[in-house]
């Protein structure tokens, strides 16, 4: 997902299980946006069932973390609970779980630390790093040169945008063309507000009815619109998007071609030089060993695998 700074994007995981009750028919969807993890979402850690072994630590790259978290032993991350399969709460609806946490944990092994994950909302992490509030940030985050100028990214997967569609619409809608006189469900502050904004203007350019932007505090909030019929599309991050329509039994369809490739990076105060190349040198060090390419087939997105862990890798698009 792609964010313009401005804008709350809180993620409320608890409004998910309440909008179960009342969505009955379309739960195995809205489960996996969060508020009940599906099976997928609640794969045991990367010791267990064939994932990655524990990580060794790498005295060398330990010795680069700035000294409060060497004292501390703590890495404290910034990251959000409900994008599956990148990242959700587990079956005890404490424990994060997701490609992005199992990738900081191991990490964190490299580095010899503890990772300690701090919900925060999506709208507030870049801020939260400038200020130190958190060491890192993971959370679906594009790197973008606008967003260097603010952080750096230490880049970990590669991702574009995509178009989701309950099945009866999926002959008519296969791309943002197609959203004249249509409504979009968006998350607040992404870019795909930006995209439907931008349609609207074109449909009227065009003499069609305007899209219009359906916008969400959060991903449940979309998918419930998408659901119930509210929005005739939700736009996202194609991980989720693809994970969505495999969740719902047949309901959704991703349609038309994916858009906007970038990669999605850790957030890193642009001052913390040596922790960009801890941080850095343990990513590699993961592609290397295999264990980055285990975690990703574990969570099935290994179509965003990258070969060389980069430092604001990402362009503009």
């Amino acid at each position: 997902m792609e964010i313009r700074l401005p804008g709350p994007r809180a993620r409320r995981t608890q409004r998910a299980a309440a909008a179960g009750a009342a969505l009955a028919a379309l739960l195995p969807l809205l489960a996996a946006c969060g508020g009940t993890p599906s099976s997928d979402a609640t794969r045991p850690g990367p010791a267990a069932e064939g994932g990655p072994a524990a990580q060794r630590k790498d005295a060398k790259l330990a010795a680069l973390l700035p000294q409060k978290v060497r004292e501390s032993g703590e890495l404290i991350v910034a990251e959000g609970d409900d994008y599956p399969p990148l990242v959700s709460l587990g079956s005890d609806n404490k424990t994060l779980v997701g490609m992005e946490p199992e990738l900081m944990r191991a990490v964190g092994q490299v580095l010899g630390v503890k990772v300690k994950f701090s919900k925060a909302s999506f709208d507030s992490i870049i801020g939260g790093v400038q200020s130190r509030r958190y060491d890192l940030a993971i959370q679906a985050m594009l790197d973008k040169p606008e967003r260097q100028q603010h952080v750096t990214f230490v880049d970990y997967f590669k991702t574009s945008s995509a178009i989701l569609v309950q099945q009866k619409n999926a002959e008519s809608i296969g791309s943002l063309g197609d959203l004249c006189g249509r409504t979009a469900a968006v998350e607040n502050g992404t870019a795909q507000v930006d995209d439907v904004e931008a349609q609207a203007k074109t449909c009227k350019a065009a003499g069609k009815p305007p899209a219009k932007a359906l916008v969400f505090p959060d991903s449940v909030g979309c998918f419930q619109a998408l659901s119930t019929g509210r929005a005739d599309a939700f736009i996202g991050g194609t991980p989720t998007v693809a994970y969505q329509a495999k969740q719902s039994n047949g309901q959704m369809r991703q349609v038309g071609k994916p858009y906007r490739f970038l990669p999605y990076g850790i957030l890193v105060n642009k001052q913390d030089k040596d922790l960009v190349d801890a941080v850095r040198q343990a990513l590699q060090k993961l592609m290397d060993n295999g264990a980055y390419g285990k975690i990703l087939k574990r969570w099935d997105v290994e179509s965003g695998v990258l070969d060389r862990a980069t430092v604001n890798g990402g362009t503009a698009a």
